[in-house]
């Protein structure tokens, strides 16, 4: 009966893909409630159960950057979110779909420390990646679990498609939307996206993506959320949204940090329960 048992795992992990390659010790990018097939504005409740808001407390206080869930106690950012010395501020919220109103999973946390990349430069945005851990652990649930993070040695071709989330701005100048939102987006070229942007500015650690024509993107406190992807049952982020021109503009693709580049840094920072690394 165990021999049984044994292949049938075996077959439903084979046929899965995303987690027979899976390096870690978190079983991640689940998420039950997402059946999404096409681009939408208003997320539904649970779709994308890693996201996670960055707020800080205070007259200033709200909304600020975005995040991803990685593993009980870590969150995954950008590092232009947290350079300063405003971190004791900052609060994690989890299983938050809108800022008015009552979330019924919600929990928040706050941060027991960063780390910011040490190679992380403010002009250029290059190796923009930042660590959060958690001031106390958090209990996974339909609504609140972990993402697949892209490892080292991963490729993204050119058109393959992407998934973006947060609750930044739709548009240069419409105000927060209040309710996460979501919008596919596909990877551009690189050499392209060099060229609209200024020669010189997209390096290894990068990837680029949105419509050349104009389209969803995003934008103002978007940065430091997921750019994902779906390989066989498993969400993986490949992105961080980092920065971009405009939003929503005619050949003005978005710029996100490409997470396979991190594999080794990530896993030397956290060392314990490490996120679930798919190679794609």
């Amino acid at each position: 009966m165990l021999k049984i048992q044994c292949v049938v795992l075996v077959l439903v992990f084979y046929f899965q893909g995303s987690f027979s390659q899976l390096s870690g010790t978190v079983v991640c990018g689940r998420a039950p409630f997402n059946t999404r097939v096409a681009g939408a504005e208003n997320a539904l409740e649970g779709e994308w159960p890693w996201q996670v808001s960055l707020q800080r407390t205070g007259k200033q206080g709200g909304h600020f950057c975005g995040g991803s869930l990685i593993n009980k106690d870590w969150v995954l950012t950008a590092a232009q979110c947290l350079s300063s010395k405003e971190n004791s501020k900052v609060t994690v919220h989890l299983g938050i779909q809108h800022f008015s109103g009552f979330n019924p999973n919600q929990i928040s946390r706050r941060v027991k420390n960063v780390v910011l990349h040490p190679n992380y430069n403010s002009t250029t945005k290059n190796n923009d990646i930042a660590l959060v851990r958690l001031d106390a652990s958090v209990n996974f649930t339909d609504y609140i679990s972990p993402v697949c993070l892209a490892g080292q040695g991963s490729t993204f071709p050119d058109g393959i498609i992407g998934w973006i989330t947060g609750w930044g701005n739709i548009n240069t100048t419409a105000p927060l939307p209040g309710v996460l939102q979501e919008a596919m987006v596909p990877i551009d070229n690189a050499y392209i996206c060099d060229l609209l942007l200024s020669p010189g500015l997209i390096t290894a650690n990068m990837i680029c993506a949105g419509y050349l024509q104009g389209g969803p993107d995003t934008c103002q406190a978007d940065f430091g959320g997921p750019m994902v992807t779906k390989l066989g049952a498993a969400w993986i982020q490949f992105g961080i949204t980092s920065w971009g021109r405009a939003c929503t503009q005619h050949n003005s693709p978005h710029v996100f940090t490409l997470v396979s580049q991190f594999q080794i840094w990530i896993s030397s920072i956290i060392q314990e329960d490490l996120p679930g690394f798919v190679k794609y």
